[in-house]
């Protein structure tokens, strides 16, 4: 799993943009700044994407468990990086991460807006989530910790599921927009093995093993039961956002279909 990016901002000229850097990479470069404390440099510290914008995110892949990075197109041709939780709240880079375990309380969002910490979208002109090809800036900081020994499911092989497995899905969120209203999974959307989820046995658990940059607690556990043959990749979640890693992170490249998915329960923070 891997990380956010540095936004354009004035200062120094960065150097020109790289190619072929995969999305375990991405997880970790910038990394660090995404929790950064420097001051903003534009006057939305989030946004609180509509049913348009989600529809758009949710026909494209996950960057990791319950969330997506991204770049964002703002009206007048700006260009931004940030982090996508749920579908619904977008945080864009080097903004305190904090913000993102407020807005799911509605006082607390009323707070936001009247402090200009949070707007409803009106700026974006499109979002894309980031692929392994995305070409990224020079200038961005690897995490200080270290690489695990393995690769992130981005980068494994695809399989085919060759006997009945049961999977498990950690989030921050109950009403997890990659779950269908048919109780499947979208294509792209991560998970873990029951196995390793044994590993979670709280919320916080779950963000520190599987490098979620979400701090809120991932509470809530979905369990999938896919058929044989159902398509997946297999890895290790890489350290990233202030998180060690080393879960087993699946990807469904397909997706699961209906009557797959059961839950969430719920375990402790």
């Amino acid at each position: 799993m891997t990380g956010v990016f540095p936004i354009a901002r004035p200062g120094p000229e960065i150097s020109g943009p790289k190619s072929g850097v995969s999305v375990r990479e991405q997880r970790r470069i910038g990394a660090t700044d995404i929790a950064s404390s420097a001051p903003r440099t534009h006057n939305a510290a989030m946004e609180l994407l509509n049913e348009d914008r989600q529809s758009e995110l949710l026909s494209q892949p996950e960057s990791g468990m319950g969330y997506q990075n991204v770049t964002i197109i703002l009206r007048g041709g700006e260009e931004r990086r940030g982090i996508v939780s749920n579908t619904e709240y977008l945080l864009y880079s080097e903004e305190r991460v904090s913000l993102l375990e407020r807005i799911t309380e509605p006082s607390q969002r009323l707070l936001m807006s009247e402090r200009r910490e949070l707007k409803f979208g009106e700026r974006i002109l499109s979002l894309k989530v980031i692929q392994s090809e995305t070409k990224l800036s020079s200038r961005v900081r690897e995490s200080s910790l270290p690489k695990t020994t393995s690769s992130g499911a981005d980068e494994a092989a695809e399989e085919e599921l060759q006997e009945e497995e049961e999977f498990k899905r950690f989030s921050a969120y109950a009403n997890d927009r990659r779950v269908t209203p048919s109780r499947g999974l979208l294509p792209g959307t991560y998970a873990t093995t029951a196995e390793d989820a044994k590993q979670a046995k709280t919320g916080r658990d779950a963000v520190k093993r599987y490098a979620l940059p979400n701090p809120k607690p991932a509470v809530h556990v979905f369990t999938i039961d896919p058929p044989v043959r159902t398509k997946l990749k297999r890895g290790i979640a890489q350290p990233a956002y202030g998180q060690p890693g080393g879960g087993v992170e699946v990807i469904f490249v397909n997706g699961s279909p209906d009557k797959t998915v059961t839950g969430p329960v719920q375990i402790p923070p």
